[in-house]
C-alpha cells in the first residue's frame, strides 16, 4: 500500500509541475486523466503481485504440496495454476488450499498430473 501512496504522489506531482509549465487546458485534463489510469493500473499490478506472493507462500508451507512443478498467474483476484502435480490428492489439496486464501476470488484449475 506504501507503494501504491509513493506513487500516486510522484504522478500527482508530475500533474502540477505541468500546470506550473503552462500545459493548455486540454492537455492538462488528458493528462491528468492519463494519470489516474496509471495510477489505477499501478495499484492493480501490486495487488496481483501482493497475490500471488500471498498464494506462494501458502502452497509452500502445505504439507504434501511439491512446488517444483506448479506454475501460479494472478489478475484481479483470479489465480491460475497450471504444471504438474503428482497426483489427484496433491491437485485437489492445491486447488482447495489456494481457494481457501483470502483475496481469491476464483481459481482456474490447469494442473497436469505427471506420468
Amino acid at each position: 500500500m506504501r507503494a501504491k501512496k509513493g506513487v500516486v504522489g510522484g504522478l500527482a506531482a508530475l500533474t502540477l509541475v505541468s500546470f506550473a509549465y503552462g500545459c493548455n487546458p486540454q492537455d492538462a485534463q488528458q493528462l491528468s486523466q492519463d494519470t489516474r489510469h496509471l495510477a489505477e493500473d499501478t495499484g492493480h499490478a501490486l495487488g496481483s503481485a501482493t497475490l500471488a506472493s500471498k498464494v506462494e507462500t501458502v502452497l509452500s508451507l502445505r504439507k504434501g504440496v511439491d512446488m517444483s512443478g506448479l506454475h501460479i498467474d494472478t489478475k484481479d483476484g483470479v489465480v491460475t495454476l497450471s504444471g504438474h502435480v503428482r497426483n489427484q490428492e496433491e491437485r485437489t489439496r492445491v486447488v482447495n488450499t489456494v481457494n481457501g486464501i483470502r483475496g481469491v476470488d476464483q481459481v482456474v484449475d490447469n494442473l497436469r498430473i505427471a506420468p
